[in-house]
């Protein structure tokens, strides 16, 4: 049986500053009933943390913060949330300040978020020697409020160039922009092209090149927005323990060498070796000529002038028919982070279930204290309780992503009947 002792209480304060409206809750923090479980398992996740604020509908309003990464299979694994009182300097430093205590710092570690002035400062502070890069998906949103000028054609061309993997696909990409919109152009340039652009990443941010992952955690969260604090906190915490044990669940019923959005990778990788040529240089240096173009892998570090074996961990097309010439296992050339038993080590602690209130341990001083509500003045207009759509979703609607194989739009990329193209 867990002793649960209850270490703070949601405070609301009344000061006039912008003081926290709620306190913290997170996942490795203060409070014994707290989620152990992301507390360990960050230690097998890529050191990629997204952070994302969304609004609450209770008459006290108040926004929902919270910080998550990736698993080995591509699932979400929060790490901490909070209820702050609105998105301010003050409030983010908080916030960063409490997951630092947490989770320090690691090794190529990058946080990913929108571009919100007070997250930007409040990473600066507390995360000088983090790198921090911009979602492409609210970068883009930016784009479409400031040029209302061919939307269609430019998104496909930036969405390829911010998952570019050389420096010649991007340049080319890059000149289609300017063709296009030179506005468009320098402003990508303004915003800095290491903030956006996987080429010019200081660390290596993967596949996460958005902010998705938060907007996911909020989408699922948008009735459970409108209830009481208290009822709030207790659905997030229960609907992270269900991802919790579904995702351990999953881990231990894979049967295949990686997490399934990696075999998937590794299989379309395979298929595109079919047509490639092989010439040996060394025992572990080889040319491979794909079409009328060429490349030069190196199998025993692990890299191709493609670069997407280096930047994806997985083996390219390049090196597939290397692997399948010398008679290799590819699996063996793939990051350990995508393997099932990553992912079992991930979510080797399980959430601790929260006993009936009235078995709590709340020490006196808690219990005595007066808990008061904020200040409350009723905006005007009726209630939001719809997001405000962007210009280009209410143009073209949803449905307007670009195949991840050929960069076509209309189809992914499991129905993609096109060649693929080099990116």
């Amino acid at each position: 049986m867990v002793n649960y002792t209850i270490t703070n209480r949601f405070n609301y304060r009344t000061e006039r500053s912008n003081a926290i409206s709620y306190t913290l809750v997170c996942i490795s923090g203060e409070c014994d009933w707290k989620f152990r479980a992301s507390s360990v398992g960050f230690d097998y996740c890529r050191p990629i943390v997204v952070v994302d604020g969304s609004h609450l509908k209770t008459p006290y309003n108040g926004t929902f913060v919270s910080a998550s990464t990736l698993d080995s299979a591509g699932s979400i694994l929060p790490l901490a949330y909070g209820v702050i009182d609105s998105e301010n300097d003050r409030s983010w430093t908080w916030f960063f300040e409490r997951f630092r205590e947490s989770y320090g710092i690691r090794g190529n570690m990058c946080i990913v978020s929108d571009r919100h002035e007070s997250i930007n400062k409040a990473v600066c502070r507390i995360y000088p020697e983090v790198a921090h890069y911009a979602c492409i998906w609210h970068l883009w949103g930016n784009v479409c409020k400031k040029y209302k000028k061919s939307h269609d054609v430019l998104s496909p061309i930036f969405y390829s160039m911010a998952k570019a993997y050389t420096q010649d696909d991007f340049d080319e990409l890059m000149g289609k922009v300017q063709k296009v919109d030179m506005r468009v152009a320098e402003y990508l340039e303004s915003a800095g092209r290491d903030k956006w652009a996987r080429l010019y990443a200081s660390v290596n941010r993967g596949w996460t090149m958005a902010s998705n992952i938060a907007e996911c955690i909020n989408r699922h969260l948008l009735a459970a927005r409108e209830l009481p604090i208290y009822d709030f906190l207790e659905e997030v915490r229960r609907m992270f323990g269900r991802w919790n044990y579904n995702n351990r669940r999953n881990g231990t019923y894979t049967f295949t060498t990686l997490g399934k959005k990696f075999q998937e990778m590794l299989s379309m990788n395979k298929y595109l070796c079919l047509r490639m040529t092989v010439e040996p240089s060394t025992e572990f240096v080889y040319t491979v000529h794909d079409g009328g173009r060429r490349f030069i892998l190196n199998l025993n570090s692990k890299t191709c002038s493609c670069r997407m074996f280096q930047l994806d961990e997985i083996p390219c097309s390049d090196a597939w028919v290397v692997i399948k010439k010398k008679n290799l296992v590819a699996e063996d050339y793939c990051s350990d982070l995508f393997k099932p038993t990553t992912m079992l080590k991930t979510y080797d602690v399980p959430v601790d279930p929260l006993p009936d209130e009235r078995e709590w341990n709340i020490p006196k001083n808690i219990l005595e204290d007066v808990v008061f509500p904020p200040r409350y003045k009723r905006p005007p207009g009726r209630p939001k309780k719809r997001r405000d759509k962007p210009l280009s979703e209410l143009l073209f609607g949803k449905g307007r992503h670009a195949c991840s194989t050929c960069g076509q739009l209309g189809h992914n990329r499991r129905s993609c009947s096109f060649e693929p193209q080099r990116k």
